[in-house]
């Protein structure tokens, strides 16, 4: 049997049922692209109002944009330029933000699908200046969620100048050389990238972590964590000191309560006066608030040669900085602390040192020793003077006070012995005042009081040196026939004899006096 034949006429129907079909196909297809055009140019979301009132929400300032673009191929978005951020009545008023251009790009199927999503943001030559005073923020719009999400944001080259709010300190300005800011969403964290070149001290700043959500009606409460790394810090700015340190560490907590933990290093730490570079080193556990600045040193470990200081205060104020530490040493080395201070090539005494000093630096325009307050009490056991001449002198007073000054004329001389100091020291104006002042060596003890003018280095100490022997058997030759009668008048608490001394002159080169008769 042969192949059944389609009718002609039905062929014809069948096409043309196909066409209509195609042609009411394409008449719903062309009525739904215009459909999603007309609702798309009724609520496109890249307008230069619906970009103005969004950028003012965010910063809560009034927003100015110099030039608006809209793009579509091959992203939809926007290009605004010499965008400004004000805040305040004054028309005049300096903006607190400018931005040279900000190139926004989203993707056609958040577009289509009306996902409130911007994939990147591009903010160029940014600028953020904070005044003294902060202007109140501008509400312009009815409060309501902010629904976009930006997936990334960069602003690369930022620049961020911090006024200062008291008279004399200087604007602090910080450089971002890269700042990244990812995921940001209405109660959600942000996730931040950033390298800046901070002002005091200077340094490159690193950071990673997150922050948020932003808790609007209480900042401080905001969630903060993340770590840091602090390279080519320069400690010159400081001006008393000087080194090239990098530090690192983790934060966490809130904005109004930060935990950062770190260590640092200073290969080359030295105090300018005395231009001795040396190895420091710190462990470190602060709590920073960082709506105010004020920092808690919970504690601070710093070494140094053989020695540790330990710290503990706070750095805190609303009109400058006071800085308030308590500092610790214990079985430290005198000679490493004076290797910090002096000039000379080797520090001029050398034993084991314990001290404990209060320490206030307030924020006052004077120079560092004119400024600093220092209240607090020291002791050195073990203490023996590097120059063989000054050791000498002290084994002489010893051999004599102990009635032995025949071993002063001897081969070996008089034997080496060890001293002891301690004192009460009250800092202040760069005058240092000692009291209870005691130095002590086999067979003599002195106590007075006294002061030191740090800048000038000038001594003026004066009390008692009580010695084991009597003055004739102290002194030698024919000053000790002539002393025998004078030895009922100096001998007082039991001691062979009790006489009125004075130090002067300079740290250099110290006079030391005895005398038969009070000090005026």
């Amino acid at each position: 049997m042969g192949e059944s034949v389609t009718p002609p006429s039905q062929a014809r129907l069948g096409k043309r049922n196909m066409r209509r079909r195609l042609e009411i196909l394409g008449i719903a297809v062309a009525l739904f692209v215009c459909g999603v055009f007309v609702l798309l140019a009724a609520n496109w979301p890249f307008t230069r109002e619906a970009t103005t009132r969004s950028l003012e929400q965010v910063s809560l300032s009034q927003v100015r944009i110099g030039h608006f673009q809209k793009t579509f191929f091959p992203n939809p978005g926007y290009i605004a330029s010499d965008v400004t951020f004000s805040r305040g009545s004054n028309a005049t008023a300096k903006p607190i933000a400018i931005i040279g251009k900000i190139v926004c790009r989203a993707t056609w199927p958040s577009i289509l699908t009306f996902t409130h999503r911007i994939n990147r943001m591009n903010l160029e030559h940014v600028r953020v200046s904070i005044p003294p005073q902060v202007p109140p923020a501008i509400r312009r719009h009815p409060a309501s969620k902010i629904k976009t999400t930006v997936s990334e944001l960069f602003a690369n080259g930022a620049v961020l100048e911090i006024a200062p709010r008291h008279e004399g300190a200087q604007t602090m300005r910080f450089d971002f050389h890269e700042l990244a800011l990812s995921n940001l969403a209405a109660n959600k964290p942000v996730h931040f990238r950033t390298l800046a070149r901070i002002p005091t001290p200077s340094a490159d700043l690193q950071t990673y972590g997150t922050f948020g959500p932003l808790k609007r009606g209480d900042v401080a409460a905001t969630a903060l964590s993340g770590s840091f790394q602090l390279r080519q810090g320069d400690l010159s700015s400081y001006k008393m000191i000087g080194g090239i340190f990098t530090a690192a560490g983790r934060f966490k907590g809130t904005l109004g309560r930060v935990e950062l933990a770190g260590t640092t290093q200073i290969p080359n730490f030295e105090v300018t006066s005395a231009r001795h570079p040396l190895a420091l080193s710190a462990e470190y556990e602060t709590i920073v608030n960082g709506t105010s600045g004020d920092v808690t040193i919970a504690s601070a470990a710093v070494h140094f040669l053989d020695s540790t200081l330990s710290a503990q205060g706070s750095i805190s104020g609303r009109h400058g900085k006071t800085v308030s530490l308590d500092v610790d040493t214990r079985a430290g080395r005198v000679q490493d602390l004076l290797r910090l201070f002096v000039s000379s090539d080797k520090p001029p005494l050398k034993g084991v040192i314990n001290f404990h000093a209060h320490v206030v630096l307030p924020p006052i325009h004077e120079r560092f020793l004119k400024k600093v307050r220092l209240d607090g009490e020291f002791d050195i056991t073990g203490g023996e003077f590097v120059k063989p001449g000054s050791q000498r002198k002290v084994d002489e007073l010893s051999a004599r006070a102990s009635g032995k000054k025949a071993l002063i004329k001897t081969m070996g001389g008089p034997p080496r012995v060890s001293s002891e100091w301690k004192a009460t020291v009250r800092l202040r104006d760069a005058v240092a005042r000692m009291s209870n002042a005691t130095f002590a060596v086999p067979g003599a003890v002195s106590r007075g009081s006294g002061t030191y003018d740090l800048p000038r280095q000038a001594i003026n100490l004066a009390g008692h040196l009580v010695m084991d022997a009597s003055l004739s058997k102290a002194a030698s030759g024919v000053k000790s026939l002539l002393l025998i009668p004078l030895d009922p008048f100096f001998k007082k608490r039991g001691a062979g004899a009790v006489v009125p001394v004075r130090v002067m002159g300079t740290y250099s080169h110290p006079r030391f006096k005895a005398s038969l008769r009070e000090h005026n």
